[in-house]
């Protein structure tokens, strides 16, 4: 041994421990062989008590995010409102079908918004599930850029269609939008065409209040990095959460274009919604986004 170098040492170790190692092993299993029926249920009972306790602990790291792409949100907000958007159209006084913009469906009966400037010059139609409807207005001549109206089915004479169940969107919250956010619109001649980009500008008024003097800021308009056509009067400005904010409202010339605040058509279901209720008819469930001071996510309006 003396004269073995430190290497050699080192090995004879290795090769002496694995040799009692096998050693070890085949004696117990000679053993386990021999043992009687009693002495083998004790130990696979401690066997298997040892395993249960000896279970895997899985060690989440602090920091580690799921990422979420602007692109992901952008494919659900137009998939939860794409439902919701109608394009109208509109006889001319030649006899001609012309587009007549945008509308978005707010309640499940059939409740929608457009813009003022869409209504009024005859009757509005549109074409859901196979079924075509007329646009009968509720508010419109009232001091708003924009109008309320109700999907009313275009049936032949002494045919009745089955009711529908419309798709709404949900309205969202107007005052909680920043310059530089994300802005989703869906309109065009087919309702259907997708164009997104930013917003702009928030054009704001301060109210300050007589008693309190507490100074409110009220958004009176949305500017939009996207410029429309006529066709795309009216759609919905939708928010990557998927909610409506706004709604697009094109001058007549189309030489400039402006987003309608979302508390604007809000305004206008609250009228509803009190002239409902004090004509004492039923009423509509509106969706609407849940505010941060915990209101009601629903507004109710009804004709």
């Amino acid at each position: 041994m003396e004269h073995l170098t430190k290497a050699q040492i080192v090995l004879l170790t290795l090769f002496v421990s694995f040799v009692s190692s096998m050693a070890t092993g085949i004696v117990v299993v000679t053993l386990m062989q021999q043992a009687p029926e009693p002495v083998l249920q004790s130990i696979t009972r401690v066997v298997e008590k040892t395993i249960e306790k000896v279970v895997p602990t899985i060690v989440e790291r602090p920091g580690k995010q799921i990422i979420i792409k602007d692109e992901d949100l952008m494919v659900s907000a137009i998939d939860r409102n794409i439902k919701s958007v109608l394009a109208f159209k509109m006889l001319g006084e030649d006899g001609e079908s012309r587009s007549a913009g945008v509308g978005t469906i707010v309640s499940s009966d059939g409740l929608v918004i457009t813009d003022k400037n869409n209504a009024g010059g005859g009757v509005m139609t549109t074409t859901v599930g196979g079924v075509r409807y007329a646009l009968e207005l509720i508010f419109h001549d009232v001091d708003s850029p924009l109008s309320l109206g109700k999907l009313v089915p275009v049936a032949p004479a002494g045919t009745s269609t089955p009711p529908v169940v419309f798709t709404p969107a949900v309205l969202g919250n107007s005052n909680s939008l920043k310059v530089g956010q994300t802005a989703v619109v869906i309109g065009g001649r087919d309702g259907k065409t997708i164009i997104n980009g930013l917003i702009t500008n928030l054009d704001e008024r301060t109210v300050v209040a007589k008693d309190t003097k507490i100074e409110t800021k009220i958004l009176e308009g949305i500017g939009l990095s996207q410029r429309f056509v006529s066709s795309s009067n009216g759609a919905p400005i939708i928010s990557l959460e998927g909610v409506v904010v706004g709604f697009v409202s094109i001058d007549q010339n189309g030489e400039s274009q402006i987003g309608i605040p979302v508390a604007v058509a809000k305004d206008l279901l609250k009228q509803l919604s009190d002239t409902a209720a004090t004509a004492g008819t039923s009423t509509t469930t509106v969706k609407t986004e849940p505010t941060k001071n915990n209101l009601s996510a629903e507004a109710q309006s009804s004709l």
